[in-house]
């Protein structure tokens, strides 16, 4: 647990990291057109460079499972995957890869928000930032691997090496900050 938030801390926004949930590895039933990085905002990639169905699969994937884990608390706008590097470890597919949500907060009046009220009854000089940031859209990164098993199973894995690399299980929900 503390390896997953150390190692993301680094990687994606402070709000969202949290505890790991045992179940590391979902069914993937759907794949995207053939790209080498996706920037997708829910319609068709921007770049088509590569024909990988490995590739594809991931990034439907991973689109797939950060909607279920971000969408009932962000706008997400879109999703790049980058630096794809693909190989095969004991008959498995491994690929690892930089990966990018772009998100904005929903539709709100800022002066309605919790902690900017509160900053605002306390004086507290980040007053206005905090109001003027709250709709800006912002992203989270992850370096991340997957690691497909059989044709339709994806165990993903986050990199929590502070120096170097070291790949533990995990599940978009992880990077959730839960109270």
């Amino acid at each position: 647990m503390k390896k997953v938030t150390v190692g993301c801390m680094a990687m994606a926004l402070a709000v969202f990291f949290s505890g790991c949930s045992s179940d590391a590895g979902v069914q993937n039933q759907t794949a995207s057109p053939p790209v080498k990085e996706v920037q997708n905002t829910g319609t068709k990639p921007k770049q088509s460079v590569d024909n990988s169905s490995t590739y594809n699969q991931i990034a439907s994937y991973m689109e797939e499972e950060s909607k279920k884990a971000f969408s009932p608390y962000y706008e997400l706008l879109e999703f790049t995957l980058s630096d794809y590097e693909e190989k095969t470890v004991d008959g498995k597919v491994e690929a690892t890869f930089g990966y990018q949500v772009k998100y904005k907060n929903f539709e709100k009046d800022p002066g309605t928000v919790d902690y900017i009220k509160a900053a605002k009854e306390k004086n507290d000089p980040n007053y206005q930032k905090l109001y003027d940031e709250y709709l800006q859209p912002k992203d989270m990164n992850f370096h991340l691997k997957a690691v497909i098993e059989d044709a339709n199973y994806i165990t993903l894995y986050t990199n929590v090496g502070i120096k170097g690399i070291q790949w533990e299980k995990a599940v978009m929900s992880d990077f959730i900050l839960k109270k």
